[in-house]
């Protein structure tokens, strides 16, 4: 459902700034500036590229920003020491973002192979959250395997040397050990085990910024249709604006779902990081907060009211 955007002569324009994650899963952003979708919309937008969701999050949260994308990872975490904000939409979801990758020679074929196992992750990240579900499936734990700490663009180097028998990086960097390591590593089939989204993201809203998110989520609508009707087109503007090797976005791509929501989906991954973040003692607060303190749906029932599936 499309609603016309209201235009300029209707409603003020306010400037905003939005810190945005330089990364294709902010992609409806760098379409909406490509062809101008804000153009009719009430807000005149000024971007601010940083690197990774949680920077845009704090850029909100030190009023650097006025909106950020950011992941429903960072939501989860920062939910916990209650932080005032509020997720306003999420635009895009991946299931298959965090992979896990073995040493082509040793011929694993299950998870429950991995018991006993040497495992690369990026500790108290999406990284470790997804090898947690991933055992969990099985029936297996974290207590399982035997887990090594490595940042996020060092995963690959443990299983080039050798230190480690897998690893379970996000993209671009799982992209990145395939195109080095090629036929020396395996990428296991782990799609839907977990989905990964972004979200836009404010401080807690009054009145004015609720319009102010309004626009902009009216903005991404008209960006979303462009994505769906222009995929090739959309892909080179990606690749041009972000500098990226086309086929990592090939390998990407197929795995996005460019769609507006607020809905009881993103509820669950909230909770579920939060209390998988409680439970491996990552935080110093111990108490799951009550996650629909942190989603307000009133910009998005304006755009599209049948894509919010939450208590109003």
């Amino acid at each position: 459902m499309y609603l016309k955007p209201l235009s300029s002569e209707e409603k003020e324009i306010y400037s905003v700034s939005i810190a945005v994650s330089k990364s294709p899963l902010s992609t409806p952003f760098y379409i909406a500036k490509s062809i101008n979708a804000f153009e009719n919309t009430c807000v005149r937008v000024e971007y601010d590229e940083v690197i990774g969701g949680l920077v845009a999050f704090d850029k909100v949260m030190n009023e650097e920003a006025e909106f950020g994308t950011s992941s429903d990872s960072v939501i989860a975490f920062k939910s916990l020491a209650k932080e005032s904000f509020v997720t306003h939409a999420m635009f895009v979801q991946s299931d298959n973002d965090v992979k896990l990758l073995t040493h082509h020679d040793d011929n694993l074929k299950s998870v429950p192979e991995l018991k006993g196992k040497k495992i690369g992750v990026t500790k108290g990240s999406a990284s470790e959250y997804f090898l947690s579900t991933l055992l969990a499936i099985e029936g297996l734990s974290i207590d399982d395997v035997e887990l090594y700490d490595y940042k996020p663009a060092e995963l690959i180097n443990g299983l080039t040397n050798h230190e480690v028998d897998a690893i379970v990086p996000w993209e671009p960097f799982a992209f990145n050990a395939v195109n080095q390591l090629k036929d020396k590593v395996d990428v296991q089939e782990t799609k839907n085990v977990n989905t990964l989204t972004f979200n836009l993201i404010s401080k807690k809203a009054d009145d004015l910024l609720v319009e102010k998110a309004t626009c902009i989520i009216q903005g991404l609508n008209v960006a979303i249709a462009y994505i769906a009707s222009n995929p090739e087109k959309s892909k080179k503007i990606v690749i041009d604006e972000l500098n990226l090797d086309p086929s990592f976005i090939d390998w990407v791509w197929e795995d996005y779902i460019f769609k507006l929501g607020l809905n009881q989906s993103l509820i669950f991954n909230i909770k579920s990081q939060a209390s998988w973040a409680i439970d491996m003692k990552m935080s110093e607060h111990n108490e799951m907060p009550n996650i629909n303190d942190f989603l307000d749906s009133r910009a998005m029932v304006q755009v599209d009211p049948g894509a919010v599936n939450i208590p109003l």
